[in-house]
């Protein structure tokens, strides 16, 4: 289950990069909404590891 929870992770980093490149493209800066998006997303799933660790 940890394998899953990491590989979903990083699908969902990359999922949120390629949707902030387009917003960012958008707005005129591409890899500044890559790198914020991936960020925001890469925090929420640290955060949700953490509270719902199993033990």
């Amino acid at each position: 289950m940890k394998k899953f929870r990491t590989a979903a992770a990083v699908i969902i980093m990359l999922i949120c990069a390629m949707a902030g490149f387009f917003a960012g493209a958008f707005l005129g800066n591409a890899m500044a909404g890559a790198i914020l998006f991936s960020l925001i997303a890469g925090i929420a799933c640290v955060v949700y590891t953490v509270d719902n660790c199993e033990k």
